[in-house]
């Protein structure tokens, strides 16, 4: 069961990413309803590329969670679990404006389109001092499945 409430709902995608590679990378949700999604990821060396700074690859992933977190509340807003309904990310467009090697990247998703089989919802990440790190924009695809 999906929480309806913000907070109870990223804390439940939390214990849902164990074991999976958003937990390895270190994303954290903050906040998941269906107006917006946040999460958090903080630097690690093995997180970065070649310079020291942010792999683009994870600045990516980061949105493209963000984004996926926010589509779920959106396609299952009663709150009931459907792995039939689960949001596909199929194209991702993206603006890497600049980077960083240190603190956390915070990503804050919302939706721009919310129809009845897709949706398109872009995703800011910023650093801790607000700057933006990039913009990304996500079409997402919802089948019934099964």
């Amino acid at each position: 069961m999906l929480p309806l409430d913000p907070k109870a709902a990223a804390e439940w995608l939390n214990e849902r990413a164990k074991g999976t590679n958003i937990e390895a990378r270190g994303t954290r949700f903050l906040e998941v309803s269906r107006e917006r999604a946040v999460a958090e990821l903080a630097f690690r060396p093995d997180l970065s590329q070649l310079t020291g700074l942010f792999h683009g690859g994870v600045i990516l992933s980061l949105a493209d969670e963000t984004a996926t977190a926010c589509s779920l509340a959106a396609t299952m807003p009663d709150g009931v679990w459907d792995p039939a309904k689960f949001p596909l990310t199929i194209q991702l467009s993206a603006n890497l404006i600049r980077n960083t090697n240190a603190g956390k990247l915070i990503a804050e998703a919302v939706p721009v389109h919310t129809g009845r089989t897709s949706m398109v919802v872009q995703t800011t990440v910023r650093d801790e001092q607000e700057r933006i790190i990039a913009i990304v924009t996500a079409t997402l695809l919802v089948l019934q499945r099964g």
